[in-house]
């Protein structure tokens, strides 16, 4: 037993000495990448903005290659790749794109970063994440691949072969030289892989350091649920009302389109699912051109910490806004977003242009600050499970059972609760299913495919029965 453990803490040791120096290597790269972007996009005006451009060497600095340049009226897209040092053959890439709304209201932003080292034969070793619109990583990867024309070599050595003896194979100039340097950093990179992964978090999770027993002692347990059986809304648990006594047709601060009703043209429970229902409809007030769904829990089911998952079926289209998410029930720490906001799941223009993005955030402070992080559904036609899971120093957000994206305390604060490393997310919140349709975020709708609806199948809060919140970590 002792020898496992020494075993064990003997390759973490050695381990967490690769991905730091590797980590430190790839860090200085991106930040490399960073200024070559902002190098490149002042020369944007030198090139032609109607066309792609690729393999273009950038005179700046360190070996920076644009590998690839679109700019155009709407959109812009651009690679550029760094050599990293002490890793013979590899070289940093750092992808960017950022489009902007029809209605120049919102702007889609995103890319990727990846660390690419050549083998031979024409082998790619890759790995790397994909960059949501906040910054942070998801949908991290990890491939192996080859370029066919590369072997191209190996086959004319195969067909001298087959005409006589074969011809030696030329060697690397290496001065007869084991290399040293080579070796060391792919298995820097292959020991940073070997332990990476996570589900596109941008911070490392608090529960690092929790002992691995304390972890695992305790179990989530279902605490309140509706599974929508009846025939109507159950106004024990849900209210069909703004959850601070705002006005129906209040907006959300976002200027949106709809005013919500309790009419069962827009709340209905129809075989054993919520429906929120979102028609167009004239003669409303401020100026609002739709009719929409919310529910909230406000007063009959608040929560401070535990696991909260809806099993939704999203509305697709231009201005579709539908949400799953959760607000302070008391407003402790002062007004929107002093106290808080998490956000379990909002879907912005699902199905528009290819896209399948979901999102999870937070928002709190003043200055208003968010942070968050977003994945892709598989089948926006069908029914998926979001998440929640919120301790006390850390919240996760998973889509049908997987993790992609944590944040911990460290990055969260309270305007009014200085000191505080837990608040705003340290008092009771309520949840709110809605479907908003236009405003700010999402631009204007098109006014097609109406109605557009929400379903819910159902709506499920766990908490851990552990000696604390935390133990269900």
């Amino acid at each position: 037993m002792v020898k496992k453990k020494l075993i064990k803490t003997i390759t973490k040791s050695l381990h967490g000495g690769c991905v730091i120096a590797l980590s430190l290597a790839v860090t200085s790269q991106a930040a490399l990448a960073q200024r070559a972007f902002d190098t490149a996009l002042e020369r944007a005006s030198d090139f032609s903005s109607e066309r792609p451009l690729k393999g273009l060497s950038l005179p700046i600095w360190g070996g920076v290659q644009l590998e690839a340049m679109q700019v155009e009226a709407d959109h812009r897209r651009m690679e550029i790749s760094v050599p990293v040092p002490f890793l013979p053959a590899s070289r940093f890439h750092r992808s960017d794109y950022d489009i902007e709304s029809a209605y120049g209201y919102a702007r889609q932003k995103g890319g990727a970063q990846s660390l690419r080292l050549s083998l031979p034969y024409g082998l790619t070793l890759e790995a790397g994440s994909r960059i949501d619109s906040f910054g942070g990583r998801y949908n991290d990867f990890i491939g192996l691949t080859f370029r066919w024309s590369d072997l191209r070599h190996h086959h004319q050595r195969v067909a001298a072969y087959k005409g006589g003896e074969l011809p030696p194979r030329e060697a690397a100039p290496r001065d007869g030289q084991f290399p040293w340097l080579g070796t060391l950093g792919t298995v820097a990179l292959i020991a940073a892989l070997a332990g990476g992964g996570g589900g596109g978090s941008s911070s490392a999770s608090a529960s690092n350091n929790v002992d691995e027993a304390a972890a695992t002692d305790g179990n989530w347990q279902l605490v309140w649920n509706d599974e929508f059986s009846g025939t109507s809304l159950d106004t024990s648990k849900w209210s069909m009302t703004d959850s601070y006594g705002r006005d129906q047709c209040f907006g959300g601060g976002n200027n949106e389109e709809q005013c919500y009703t309790t009419s069962s043209n827009n709340i209905a429970v129809v075989d054993g699912k919520l429906v929120l229902i979102a028609r167009p409809e004239a003669g409303l007030d401020q100026g609002r051109s739709y009719t929409s769904g919310r529910v909230q829990s406000s007063g009959k089911a608040d929560f401070t910490y535990g696991r909260f998952e809806a099993r939704i079926k999203l509305p697709a289209g231009k201005g579709s806004w539908p949400a799953f998410w959760m607000l302070p029930t008391d407003r402790a720490y002062g007004e929107w977003p002093r106290s808080g906001e998490i956000d379990v799941m909002e879907a912005i223009n699902l199905g528009v242009n290819g896209n399948q993005a979901v999102l999870g955030t937070l928002h709190f402070g003043t200055p208003h600050t968010y942070i968050g992080g977003q994945t892709t559904i598989a089948d926006i036609n069908a029914f998926n499970t979001f998440a929640v899971e919120w301790f006390p120093d850390e919240i996760r957000w998973s889509l049908n059972g997987a993790q992609y994206a944590s944040r911990g305390q460290s990055e969260w604060f309270s305007s009014g609760a200085a000191g505080d490393p837990n608040a705003p997310f340290d008092r009771n919140f309520h949840m709110i299913l809605n479907l908003a349709i236009g405003g700010n975020y999402p631009g204007a709708t098109d006014g097609q495919n109406f109605p557009r609806q929400m379903e819910v199948d159902y709506v499920r809060v766990y908490q851990c029965d552990g000696a604390s919140a935390a133990a269900c970590k």
